[in-house]
């Protein structure tokens, strides 16, 4: 029998804002505890909240394997790794500080608007361990923020956001995203035409993936019910697409350096499509096995659940130009706001969009009127993809760029 413990903490700061004022602070530090054991074949799991019996729990996991959850697997063993991505914050009574004059400029600078939602400084720690060799550590801290921002004569929710995530937190940085994005708000401008033109995606937008995400799924792909079934291995998108799935330290994402099952990738990465050619779907222990396909360690699961396939971080592989340089003269459309689209099965993606702007590849030139986007799923990452940008022109953000239909709503 083979006893694991899978612990998550986090520790948050939550500083609330309403009409451009803190409204009220909140912390919270909470601990979950899941102890899992594997006997013959199976696997048990209890869980708790907080300050824990550790026999208790054990007792819980012994109790659950008369459940007789099949998990013929054999547990991570014999690693031992801490990684520790966190950087140096502020004080919760220096960012709180921060926050309010952060506010304060904005009361002044643009009056005209309200900002509301909140600012969080998180702190993560996950620990996954047994006793047969495995002791697994990863901690991470970031500031994240997705201000609302309304116009006052306004009569919508929403006008637009500006977003914020980083380890460290810069004033003048994120004060620089929410200038771009009200000063391009503030200047209506018209599409140069409706038809074919390059659209680019923030770098944290998953939105044009959401289909590749669906089809590189290990169990869709082994049932022969994606749309990639056949392709595994074959060339379907541009040469210059590459996409991987990673927990490297530039990533700022709160997934771990390894799954929940322990799988731990070399480099905290696995490319799963490679200059256009698809390598593998994602795949945890059971889906790798049942359809001999390459672990890829995407496993996730609550802190009492027992461990399932699930999509981790995906990231697009930049190019070596600017955004300037891949728009080559062109004007773009940048999403900023986009609800209410989706994929057909067959691939056909369409969405409107709310909020879009106008740019030349080096700022946000002004806010077009809403519109409707469409394309396809093997032309917008084939012949229609231009690529990522290797810097971050405006929004502190790399874009994608892509080629698609454009048109007014």
């Amino acid at each position: 029998m083979i006893r694991e413990k899978y612990i998550k903490r986090v520790k948050e700061l939550n500083v609330n804002i309403v009409q451009t004022e803190v409204k009220s602070v909140g912390k919270k530090d909470i601990t979950k505890v899941g102890y899992r054991v594997y006997d013959n074949g199976y696997i048990g799991v209890g869980g708790a909240v907080g300050d824990v019996d550790e026999k208790q729990l054990e007792k819980r996991a012994l109790d659950n394997l008369n459940l007789k959850i099949p998990y013929p697997y054999k547990p991570s063993e014999n690693l031992v790794k801490e990684v520790d991505y966190r950087e140096k914050t502020p004080s919760d009574e220096e960012f709180v500080t921060e926050i309010e004059e952060l506010l304060s400029i904005l009361r002044k600078e643009f009056p005209e608007f309200v900002f509301s939602n909140k600012i969080h400084l998180s702190e993560f720690e996950t620990r996954l361990a047994n006793d047969v060799g495995l002791n697994l550590v990863h901690k991470d801290r970031f500031v994240m923020s997705e201000l609302i921002i309304k116009e006052k004569t306004s009569i919508n929710v929403i006008d637009a956001f500006a977003g914020y995530v980083d380890r460290i937190y810069n004033k003048d940085k994120f004060l620089q995203t929410i200038r771009d994005t009200l000063n391009a708000y503030k200047n209506p401008v018209k599409l140069p035409h409706e038809g074919k033109m390059p659209v680019v995606f923030m770098d944290n937008d998953i939105l044009p993936f959401t289909k590749l995400i669906e089809e590189l799924d290990g169990y869709k792909v082994g049932t022969g019910a994606s749309l990639f079934k056949d392709y595994i291995g074959h060339k379907k998108f541009n040469d210059n697409f590459t996409l991987l799935q990673s927990t490297q330290r530039e990533d700022l994402t709160s997934f771990e350096f390894f799954d929940a099952e322990g799988t731990v990738n070399e480099d905290f990465k696995y490319t799963l499509i490679e200059n256009g050619k698809i390598i593998s779907p994602y795949t945890d222990k059971k889906t790798a096995h049942q359809f001999n396909l390459p672990l890829t360690g995407s496993a996730s699961c609550e802190y009492d659940m027992v461990p399932t396939l699930s999509p981790r971080n995906f990231k697009v592989v930049p190019s070596h130009k600017t955004l300037k340089e891949l728009l080559d003269g062109q004007m773009a459309v940048v999403v900023s706001i986009a609800a209410g689209g989706d994929f057909t099965d067959e691939g056909v993606f369409g969405t409107p969009v709310q909020l879009a702007f106008l740019t030349d590849g080096e700022k946000l030139i002004g806010r077009l009127p809403e519109l409707s986007l469409s394309g396809e799923l093997y032309s917008m990452f084939g012949q229609d993809y231009i690529g990522k940008s290797k810097d971050k022109p405006f929004l502190d953000q790399r874009f994608l760029a892509l080629n698609l239909d454009v048109r007014y709503l």
